[in-house]
């Protein structure tokens, strides 16, 4: 794992069967699945990069919502939803 590594969990809700299979074996090439639709991963910048431009590729933006959550950083949303707005709310 490269030293600048960042710890990140990925969610994703995705109601087509066959994007959801897609973005699922791109996560698993990425890190480690830890329920049905999340996946935990050290990533570099790059591979982060790398990462979200396969995503982007394999969903539907308009359709689909993929979380990706730093450890001690800001969440990113690829697709539908939002981010709640709760300063009180910390991911440990």
């Amino acid at each position: 794992m490269p030293t600048d590594s960042r710890f990140f969990t990925i969610a994703y809700d995705i109601p087509d069967d066959g994007r959801r299979v897609k973005v699922a074996n791109t996560l698993k090439s990425f890190g480690e699945r830890v329920q049905l639709s999340v996946f935990e991963c050290w990533l570099s910048p790059a591979q982060l990069g790398e990462l979200k431009k396969l995503l982007q590729k394999k969903a539907e933006l308009s359709q689909d919502s993929i979380r990706i959550y730093p450890i001690g950083g800001t969440v990113e949303v690829l697709g539908t939803g939002r981010i709640i707005e709760d300063p009180d709310f910390l991911i440990l």
